[in-house]
């Protein structure tokens, strides 16, 4: 035959004094991380960091506005641009190639010879030509005046 089951009421009933319990009881449980917590916020008064978020929430929408207006602008979309083009070039550099080069160059100087018969390589070459187009890029911007369009 089955047997009841007490029936336990939860106490307390109000979920409220239950909340009011717990608070009272968070500092002594979690005494180091309140002391922490506290020691975190006196650092971030002391360099002045709680006054600047206080600024910048009052501030709210301007600096929103002031932070997307630079973040849309043409050079900071040109500096994204530049930056994703350097980050897919260093990925494809081998990283190993590249420290065997610069060991094998503190070595011993080489010949001229050496260093043009390296530089008639494909892959000289095309750095070379790499190197040669980006000074042009970059003369042509320092050839132009501010606001023109670079062409």
């Amino acid at each position: 035959m089955a047997v009841a089951v007490d029936f336990r009421t939860y106490k307390p009933e109000n979920s409220r004094d239950d909340l009011v319990r717990r608070i009272e009881h968070a500092p002594i449980e979690h005494a180091e991380a309140v002391l922490a917590a506290y020691d975190l916020l006196e650092r971030l008064h002391e360099k002045g960091i709680i006054d600047l978020l206080n600024g910048v929430l009052s501030a709210g929408d301007t600096v929103v506005n002031h932070v997307v207006d630079v973040v849309s602008s043409r050079e900071m979309v040109t500096a994204l641009r530049i930056g994703l083009i350097f980050t897919n070039l260093l990925s494809s550099i081998d990283a190993d190639k590249l420290h065997e080069a610069i060991a094998d160059a503190g070595k011993q100087t080489p010949s001229l010879l050496t260093i043009a018969k390296q530089a008639t390589s494909k892959d000289a070459r095309r750095g070379m030509a790499t190197a040669v187009g980006l000074l042009n890029v970059l003369g042509a911007a320092l050839n132009t005046k501010p606001g023109e369009k670079h062409g």
